[in-house]
């Protein structure tokens, strides 16, 4: 196996050999947990991710009201920045 580079922000690529052997793809969600001196990363479970999908879903219908007149873009805008704030939040909470 190659070797990985780790790049900014901690990013890595998988190799496609690897993906294929698990059946991953890009988008799919993945948990990562401490294996001795290493990481191991797993495909999260499919009830786990549907659970996270119908809690998106529910979020956004509850705020599709709001969303009225306004472009896919700028509720794209709005959301990626609100998930930002949420993880800020976080980080400060766990410092």
């Amino acid at each position: 196996m190659p070797p990985i580079m780790v790049k900014s922000k901690f990013r890595i690529a998988i190799p496609a050999e690897l993906c294929r052997g698990i059946e991953l793809r890009e988008g799919d969600i993945v948990e990562a947990t401490m294996a001795g001196d290493g990481i191991l990363l797993r495909p999260m479970d499919e009830a786990v991710r549907n659970a996270a999908a119908d809690r998106i879903a529910s979020n956004l219908a509850a705020t599709a009201p709001a969303d009225a007149g306004r472009t896919e873009d700028e509720i794209m805008e709005d959301s990626i920045a609100e998930i930002a704030a949420s993880r800020r939040e976080r980080r400060r909470g766990e410092t």
